[in-house]
């Protein structure tokens, strides 16, 4: 039987590429995979470049402070400056901007992807661009800048958040709704806990004699499905899962439209978003293998056999099988229900840019992230104490140290393009997700 190149385990059977022991890749080109942190020499410092004279005037301007990054993994809509080609002429395009810290003036501003601070830092706080606008703070108020770093709405919020849809949800004086793109508020004030809208519907909280519960609201703040629901979440693929409690009193997942109509009955225990025209729903068929998934009718498409299953993205799902090879871990199955990347990672994430950021398995203890391509190959290896997904623009943000002060972005290559340290005192940036 082979031995593991890294730790010299017995390799077993289903270990084609990875060893289940300490997570090193089983050598097929001569490679191994070496949980190593990242080589300081690919750190560039800070570099900055301020827009030019001929940018429209008040675009230059700034105002002081810092700015935090929010913390998460999610997959983040930016926008900024960049230039692409049309037949022979070149047209201004928008690609991707990404907050990141100045560690020269204590402060957050935008880079590019090349690394180049494109606007100057000097926000307290502010979030990932979305839909052309980015949240920044100065002080504890926020506003909204737009890819020039010009404040396109005014820094007169108690809280911001991300645009979706056109609108996004804030908070003034304890009270909750939205603003537009324009920074007019709409249906004001909301409901508590103001949602994302997506596809024209956000969830809203409303009270009903002595209970709390979830209806939706349009884009007008008006409520068009009324209150009835435990549990509501986000329309996507023209449906939203909602909870409700059936005849017996047992809570109940289902599926309802834009209209409010139950399209496919409450009878999960569990239910996620569509994605890719499948939604994972846990069945409670069997306490190891519950998760499956449903077509937009409500029929099982995908057979429930695994113990956790996720959304699709970029046609690929993680999940986790059940039974003998539970110990496996987390594998990436199709939209046929096909294992295209076995069952080998302690952790894994969803895909995007065609990457993804998986935890391979490890006995002593080691569990820090890598990305690999859709084929499960290794691409990045597993160095970072945290990774984000890869956004437009070709960057994702990890965090290089155990204490969660230590940043960066890497490119496809896992090359740094910007690294950055926090003062402990300062929360963790990181975009969210």
């Amino acid at each position: 039987m082979a031995r593991c190149a890294t730790c010299r385990s017995r390799l077993e059977r289903e270990a084609v590429d990875w060893c289940l022991s300490c997570g090193g890749a089983v050598p097929g080109d001569g490679a191994v995979w070496e949980l190593d942190t990242p080589s300081a020499k690919r750190a560039r410092p800070p570099r900055h470049t301020r827009l030019s004279s001929s940018e429209p005037p008040g675009r230059r301007s700034g105002w002081k402070g810092a700015l935090a990054v929010c913390t998460g993994v999610v997959v983040i809509v930016l926008a900024g400056l960049g230039f692409g080609v049309e037949g022979e002429a070149g047209v201004l395009r928008g690609v991707g901007l990404f907050p990141a810290y100045d560690v020269i003036t204590g402060t957050y501003g935008y880079i590019d992807s090349r690394g180049t601070m494109i606007i100057e830092p000097r926000f307290t706080e502010a979030q990932p661009f979305s839909e052309g606008l980015a949240a920044v703070a100065d002080g504890q108020t926020w506003g909204y800048i737009d890819r020039f770093g010009e404040m396109a709405i005014p820094a007169w919020l108690d809280e911001a958040s991300a645009f979706s849809d056109g609108l996004a949800a804030v908070e003034i004086l304890d009270e909750t709704g939205y603003v537009d793109e324009q920074g007019d508020l709409v249906g004001w004030p909301g409901s508590p806990g103001s949602e994302p809208f997506a596809e024209g519907r956000a969830a809203a909280l409303v009270r009903t004699e002595d209970l709390f519960l979830w209806g939706y609201v349009d884009r007008t703040g008006a409520l068009v499905i009324q209150p009835q629901f435990l549990l509501a979440g986000t329309f996507s693929e023209g449906r939203a899962a909602v909870m409700v409690r059936d005849e017996t009193g047992a809570f109940r997942s289902g599926y309802i439209d834009s209209t409010g109509a139950m399209v496919i009955p409450a009878q999960f225990l569990a239910a996620e978003p569509f994605s890719d025209g499948l939604a994972a729903v846990w069945t409670g068929e069997s306490s190891s293998s519950s998760w499956g998934y449903i077509d937009p009718a409500g029929v099982l498409a995908i057979a429930p056999r695994f113990s956790e299953a996720g959304s699709f993205s970029e046609g690929l799902a993680a999940v986790r099988l059940s039974g003998e090879q539970t110990r496996a871990g987390y594998g990436y199955i199709d939209t046929s229900g096909s294992l295209v990347i076995s069952p080998r990672f302690w952790d894994a994430r969803p895909f995007s840019q065609g990457l993804a950021a998986v935890q391979p398995s490890s006995a002593d203890g080691d569990y820090r992230w890598g990305y690999i391509d859709r084929e499960g190959k290794r691409v990045i290896p597993a160095q970072f104490s945290e990774a984000g997904p890869f956004m437009p623009g070709g960057l994702a943000l990890v965090t290089l140290d155990e204490a969660g002060t230590e940043h960066a972005y890497i490119d496809r290559n896992g090359t740094i393009v910007y690294q950055w340290t926090e003062p402990a005192e300062q929360p963790v940036g990181a975009p969210s997700g």
